[in-house]
């Protein structure tokens, strides 16, 4: 079974994203470290008396760099949230066409009932996770009384 252009195309955006997650965390921990160093050589002058203005400035430099990082971990948080957003769409994608594959490959009397299953899977999976509304509720009832009629 080949892979839709649409499957390689998520697949390739989830992997954009988790590069993109691992540099920005990688990124958020270097500011770190870089800011407490400044941070500690900025009070270790502080202390030494002799450099005071350069030993407040560094210690300025450290707590700005620090803010920085902490900036830096909030995106890769936010980063994060997204790539997992689209990790469960791209395993629900996987699933749909996955399903839909094997269905398909059923002998002609097996193939229609297990695709009103799939059907009926996907319309109660209900993205995004809101109550279904009344017209949906209805067409569904509807085409499930139209089925016990035919049968």
């Amino acid at each position: 079974m080949a892979i839709p252009v649409e499957l390689e195309k998520l697949q390739n955006y989830y992997e954009v994203n988790l590069a993109h997650a691992r540099w920005s965390f990688w990124a958020s921990l270097g500011s770190v470290i870089v800011g407490l160093v400044v941070l500690i050589l900025g009070v270790m002058m502080l202390y030494n008396k002799e450099t005071p203005q350069a030993g407040a400035i560094a210690t300025v430099a450290g707590v700005v760099s620090e803010f920085v990082s902490a900036t830096f971990f909030y995106l890769y948080n936010k980063n994060l949230k997204q790539l997992n957003f689209f990790y469960e769409k791209l395993i629900k994608f996987q699933d749909t066409y996955w399903a839909m594959g094997l269905a398909n490959s059923l002998p002609e009397n097996q193939k229609v009932e297990m695709i009103k299953i799939i059907i009926s899977n996907l319309v109660m999976r209900n993205e995004p996770r809101t109550e279904m509304s009344p017209e949906l509720v209805r067409a569904y009832s509807e085409a499930m009384k139209a089925e016990k009629i035919q049968s």
